[in-house]
């Protein structure tokens, strides 16, 4: 992969992480009452994207 692949790459698990993180959230607020284990998996599933994310982008 070259370095611009990587750079889209990162970009677009970011994405996925603030979409991921945006259904967790907004989805339990739109509903009557909170879902706590779909909020932590949305969140721990949000944290794993930015995680691969900062990986490709070269981070660690």
């Amino acid at each position: 992969m070259n370095k611009r692949q990587r750079e889209n790459t990162a970009k677009y698990l970011y994405d996925i992480r603030k979409g991921i993180a945006l259904v967790a959230v907004v989805g339990n607020m739109v509903h009557d009452h909170w879902s706590l284990p779909n909020l932590i998996i949305g969140l721990f599933a949000a944290f794993g994207f930015f995680a691969w994310g900062y990986v490709v982008d070269g981070g660690i």
